[in-house]
């Protein structure tokens, strides 16, 4: 499973939706699918830090059990 869908998976289980999710961690919801969809290591700092601060879940975490 990539890291993506892990993440993906870790949103739902924590958020109704993708786009309510979106919604609380104030990024673009298309942010978010484009993320989703492709490639998360082409995400800005900036976005990863809100994706990390609405899942409560510090940045190196999110790239050290997420990886490939």
């Amino acid at each position: 499973m990539s890291r993506e869908q892990r993440l993906r998976n870790l949103i739902l289980d924590r958020y109704q939706s993708l786009r309510r999710f979106a919604i609380e961690a104030d990024i673009p919801y298309s942010t978010l699918m484009t993320l989703l969809s492709r490639d998360l290591g082409g995400a800005s700092f900036d976005v990863v830090m809100k994706i990390c601060r609405a899942l409560g879940i510090d940045p190196m975490e999110l790239y050290c059990n997420f990886e490939q």
